[in-house]
């Protein structure tokens, strides 16, 4: 009688602990987009702010294809350059209480944020669909824009289950190094990107086991 009157207890208690649960200690997990895939790990600051590590191979920038626009006239061939990411950012989940209080679920970092993230892009292992070196003024494949950007962005995260989630969000990075800066013959009408666009919908799914 003891048992099945604490039982019910039991389990009030644990529902609202993780009800009162904002930001998660530690959640790692892959995400998918329509131009990159990466890996991260969320780990826990304060009640809703967490520390983001994230390594991916991405899109973040876009090359001209000068040859093509000055043939054609058209100055619209931008292509994508798929360059290795390395991002670390701190999040503020900042209505995460607001969703506790509508009764929505907060696990695994369920909620809106802001954020200012520390994305460094490198050269190398660079890939454009535009990489053809037949044509002048070109992409070329070995000397693709790199950079050191900070990029203020909104986003919001939800859970589809227990292990799958979706992701968007939007920001604009601002290259604060001088390694875009374009010296060559070959690149002298063209000086690079100097902000990138942090613009995603991601597939995610959080690995591990169940708490």
């Amino acid at each position: 009688m003891k048992n099945t009157f604490l039982s019910p207890l039991l389990l009030l208690f644990f529902f609202s602990v993780s009800n009162g649960q904002l930001v998660d200690t530690s959640i790692s997990g892959i995400q998918a987009g329509l131009l990159g895939v990466w890996w991260h790990n969320e780990s826990k600051l304060a009640h809703r702010w967490a520390f983001r590590t994230e390594i991916g191979y991405a899109a973040p920038v876009y090359e001209r294809n000068l040859y093509r626009e000055e043939v054609s006239g058209n100055e619209n061939y931008l292509f994508p350059v798929f360059q290795p990411v390395f991002c670390i950012e701190p999040r503020w989940y900042y209505n995460s209480r607001k969703r506790q209080g509508n009764s929505n679920n907060t696990f695994h970092n369920s909620g809106n944020y802001f954020t200012a993230a520390f994305q460094y892009n490198p050269k190398f292992l660079a890939y454009s669909p535009s990489g053809n070196t037949n044509e002048p003024l070109a992409f070329d494949a070995e000397e693709p824009n790199g950079g050191l950007f900070i990029t203020p962005t909104w986003g919001m995260r939800r859970n589809i289950n227990y292990r799958w989630n979706f992701e968007i969000g939007a920001g604009l990075g601002i290259d604060i190094s001088e390694t875009q800066k374009r010296t060559t013959v070959k690149e002298a009408g063209h000086m690079g990107n100097d902000f990138v666009f942090n613009i995603h919908l991601r597939i995610g799914y959080k690995y591990g086991m169940k708490e």
